[in-house]
């Protein structure tokens, strides 16, 4: 009789010693997972919002360099056909 109380109460001890260590690690996993939130959360409150363009420099067009995209005259036709389910 006396070696089953000694396993409940080791049972109870080492349950006790688990939750309390466990609880000391979470704490300081949590509290890291906490503040990369409140500094993410900080980093998008500091963005402007999207849909809003801010144009710093725009530069002036040269005569000399012209982009491709100033010469482009249209894609090519591409033939579909509409399924209908």
């Amino acid at each position: 009789m006396g070696w089953i109380f000694k396993i409940v109460l080791a049972f109870i001890v080492f349950s006790w010693i688990f939750r309390t260590v466990t609880r000391f690690l979470m704490g300081g996993v949590i509290r890291q997972a906490q503040q990369q939130q409140q500094r993410q959360t900080q980093h998008q409150q500091n963005r402007p919002p999207s849909g809003n363009v801010n144009v710093d420099f725009n530069p002036g067009k040269s005569a000399s360099k012209k982009k491709s995209s100033d010469n482009f005259k249209g894609g090519d036709y591409v033939d579909y056909e509409e399924l209908k389910d």
